[in-house]
């Protein structure tokens, strides 16, 4: 089983026990490090002799040229082993210029899982529970979509209800403990529909509770999450063969 680690904070030194390094923003493009960063990432994954996964997130019309420039910047600098994550389709069909050149990967923002806690309190039937264990991949013309694309990996949260197994052709990366809930660009921290970065940067992180659910939920930046660190133990039999651990709550 692969160990790989998520972080859009450069660490001074990896964990040990790393086979890859996710660097990136998954949610927020205003939380995508700059390209010096990135080259930083780079430079600690070629010293510990590791591959890196490029995270790049779901993001505005008006980040759309830096969306450019970081599939030219990845196309140049990632190697054989390197991956290019993506999380918003936008960035997927401007990759398809890069195409034979970057590993493709899908990240968790698109996969449509079932992730809201209230499933637990369902009163459902077997066909219930397994279609609330599945998501947008599972659909024949949807995964066409990714094959055409040259994806055979999909990033995916850890159900609190259990996940189904991933359909053929696909290697799944299990996120670990931070499954994510909800994104919106509506953030708390910033005013809505304005599209330039943050100022300031982002705001501390907070809990959201409710007497209608038993599970707390965290708020960071535009996205909020579940904590969930139950492994599954059929993860072979699911299609998983990699584990992506947060190092802090994801951007």
């Amino acid at each position: 089983m692969e160990q790989a680690f998520l972080t859009h904070q450069l660490p001074r030194v990896l964990p040990e026990g790393i086979d890859r390094l996710y660097f990136g923003a998954e949610f927020c493009c205003w939380r995508m490090p700059e390209d010096d960063a990135i080259l930083r990432a780079l430079d600690l994954c070629r010293r510990q002799g590791i591959p890196l996964t490029l995270v790049t997130p779901v993001f505005y019309p008006s980040w759309q040229k830096r969306a450019e420039n970081l599939v030219a910047f990845a196309a140049e600098n990632l190697d054989d082993g390197d991956e290019l994550l993506f999380s918003d389709l936008g960035m997927a069909e401007l990759a398809r210029s890069e195409a034979g050149r970057l590993t493709l990967v899908c990240g968790r923002a698109l996969s449509g899982q079932k992730r809201g806690p209230r499933i637990l309190d369902l009163d459902l039937s077997a066909e219930q529970r397994d279609y609330f264990r599945r998501g947008t991949w599972y659909s024949r013309s949807s995964a066409a979509l990714l094959h055409q694309l040259g994806v055979a990996r999909l990033e995916l949260d850890n159900l609190l209800q259990g996940m189904a197994p991933l359909p053929e052709g696909f290697s799944g990366s299990l996120h670990l403990p931070w499954a994510m809930v909800t994104s919106s660009r509506n953030c708390p921290f910033r005013e809505p529909r304005h599209g330039h970065p943050c100022r300031p940067a982002c705001g501390e992180g907070f809990t959201l509770e409710t007497p209608q659910s038993r599970v707390v939920l965290y708020q960071a930046g535009n996205t909020q999450f579940l904590r969930n660190d139950n492994l599954p133990q059929d993860l072979a039999d699911l299609g998983v063969d990699r584990l992506v651990h947060h190092l802090h709550l994801p951007a």
